[in-house]
């Protein structure tokens, strides 16, 4: 009978299975190779991670920070995030082997490194993108701002608002009703004073008193809420909020970034607990120009992040803004009568032309509402008003004269307008350039939630998972070779001009 032939394979009572340098378990042209190059040109002690000043005297000494941040780099690259996943891969995985040379720190060790380290993460990550912009793969014109909520090291039960609080605290009451009123029937039952009853009237006072300690739990949120001044209180995550989009709510954080058009390259981004993002658009443009050093930077976003003041920061900073814009509503449209839009703006004469041509003019007195914006008063004449043939599709039964409110920066919203309506592209622009690095983190990289907790240590984790990402890509986009040659002659000192905020 013949035996089938396989490929040989090797003799597991073998003496010699593995090269007998721990430098030979790695070639060449490994990924590992490269984050050792990189990391290796970093101060740590300058970037403040703890264990770098020298240290004397008895006791365990701390393992190497670079090591640790060498293993998180690889770990969060090939999607092991866990520090007890990142534990065994230091004690099986032979590149991870050659890196940390040997070392098996234990997972609480590993762990402590990730939520002590959280500003030092990311000045590193900073760094990186400095060392994208010496390699010339920052073009420095144009950048793409979006945001997604990142689910914390939580749940949706454990955060409270206070509408959340009062009906809970609703339902208790007439649940401890409902049982202090079974009781008082089972103490006028004198004749049903049997064993039965007895073991019954023990189990509803039980029940009750479980049911008042939760009822005195809630009352203690809720004051701890109304003494905070927020809306929302989290009883796991301090920090984490419930966030709300399209009917879907997410108990985590609203992540921030910012990607260069050249290569998709994420050059800034940011943790945050807003529950939508009109006020991230100039916060995050500023996040980006800092490393980018850039005079005529361009941003686009959606329309989630359309704010006419935030549009007038980024002007300030000498910024091109494209920000789509909501449809918007008018109650007087939905009436079938003129909206703002039907009337036009002569900027020379600084007044207001309605559809029959009459002016209206600006009052003396401005007003000002709650968020301090400014508004202009422009009114028409109540005297052409109620002669004017259109005077039904633009007053109400009521109405005497038109009224319109113009902020005292619209020109600024009006040049913005005029920009969208000439370049529509720039939406389809966007959605090439900042849909990409999410779906990259969430999909294959599986980074959508937080295993830390608090916004600081989500804020470091997050920059670890931008960090991991950019370094991929810079990794497809140049190879191994080129990225190690270049860290072995890096310039030194090239952060002494970045902040890191």
């Amino acid at each position: 009978m013949s035996t089938r032939r396989y490929h040989a394979s090797l003799n597991r009572q073998q003496d010699m299975l593995l090269p007998p340098r721990v430098e030979d378990y790695v070639h060449q042209d490994n990924t590992v190779r490269t984050i050792d190059a990189y990391v290796n040109t970093l101060d740590l002690q300058a970037f403040g991670f703890k264990h770098t000043q020298v240290i004397g005297g008895s006791g365990q000494p701390a393992y190497d920070p670079a090591a640790l941040l060498m293993l998180y780099l690889y770990g969060y690259m090939q999607g092991l995030r866990s520090s007890r996943k990142l534990e065994r891969e230091t004690r099986r995985n032979l590149e991870v082997i050659w890196r940390v040379e040997g070392i098996t720190p234990s997972y609480k060790t590993i762990a402590d490194f990730r939520k002590d380290n959280s500003a030092a993460l990311k000045a590193v990550n900073r760094d990186f993108v400095l060392l994208c912009k010496e390699l010339s793969l920052l073009g420095g014109e144009q950048v793409a701002v979006d945001g997604s909520y990142f689910k914390g090291d939580t749940n949706k039960d454990n955060i409270y608002t206070e509408d959340k609080l009062k009906k809970q605290l609703a339902a208790l009451d007439d649940k401890i009703t409902a049982y202090q009123e079974a009781l008082a029937q089972q103490d006028k039952a004198d004749d049903q004073a049997g064993k039965g009853s007895l073991d019954e009237d023990e189990q509803l006072s039980a029940k009750l008193k479980r049911l008042q300690a939760k009822q005195a739990e809630k009352k203690a949120l809720q004051h701890r809420l109304e003494a905070s001044g927020e809306k929302q209180i989290s009883t796991v995550d301090p920090d984490a909020r419930l966030l709300t989009k399209n009917g879907q709510t997410t108990a985590g954080y609203n992540v921030q970034i910012a990607v260069d058009s050249q290569h998709q390259l994420i050059v800034a981004e940011d943790t945050t607990q807003d529950g939508n993002d009109t006020h991230q658009l100039a916060p995050m443009l500023e996040k980006a120009q800092q490393p980018l050093g850039s005079d005529h930077l361009e941003g686009i976003a959606d329309s989630g992040y359309h704010n006419s003041v935030q549009i007038k920061k980024c002007e300030d900073q000498g910024i091109d803004v494209y920000v789509a814009r909501k449809t918007p509503t008018s109650k007087a449209s939905n009436q079938g009568r003129f909206a703002r839009k039907d009337f036009r703006f002569d900027q020379e004469n600084d007044v207001y032309h309605c559809p029959q041509g009459q002016q209206l003019t600006r009052s003396e007195n401005p007003r000002t509402n709650q968020a301090g914006k400014t508004f202009h008063v422009y009114r028409s004449s109540a005297t052409f008003c109620n002669d004017c043939p259109l005077r039904t599709q633009c007053l109400s039964d009521k109405g005497q004269s038109k009224q319109l409110l113009r902020w005292e920066h619209e020109a600024v919203i009006e040049q913005h307008d005029q920009r969208m309506k000439e370049n529509p592209q720039k939406m389809r622009q966007r959605s090439a350039l900042v849909e990409h690095p999410f779906g990259t983190l969430k999909h294959r990289a599986g980074m959508n939630h937080f295993l830390m907790r608090g916004l600081k240590k989500c804020s470091g984790e997050f920059s670890l998972m931008v960090w991991a990402y950019n370094f991929t890509r810079v990794i497809n986009l140049l190879g191994i070779d080129s990225i190690r040659d270049y860290c072995a002659q890096r310039p030194e000192n090239t952060l002494k001009n970045v902040k890191y905020a």
